[in-house]
């Protein structure tokens, strides 16, 4: 796998959870169509098709239901590691 990117995944997750790119994009603050380059940027990186696309929304692959609970694990671990950090500098001082 080459040029994995964390917010490639974050993309992936939030099209996994919504079904769609514009509720993804909203989501997460993004343009639709940056979405769309994220997907299309991790199905490559990955050599796999994660989502069958139709007009009815997205739709997770064998191979998009096999990533979602390692996606779900890093995107838990990263956010635990923010607030662990975020959180260091919160201390009260006098």
């Amino acid at each position: 796998m080459t040029d994995f990117n964390w917010n490639d995944l974050r993309a992936f997750l939030a099209v996994a959870r919504t079904g769609r790119l514009t509720a993804a994009a909203a989501r997460l603050g993004a343009d639709h169509t940056t979405v769309a380059r994220r997907i299309a940027a991790l199905e490559a990186a990955l050599g796999a098709r994660l989502f069958d696309r139709s007009p009815q929304g997205y739709a997770l692959t064998a191979h998009g239901e096999r990533l979602m609970p390692s996606a779900e694990q890093v995107e838990s671990l990263t956010l635990r590691a923010a607030g662990q950090v975020g959180a260091a500098d919160q201390t009260l001082t006098g």
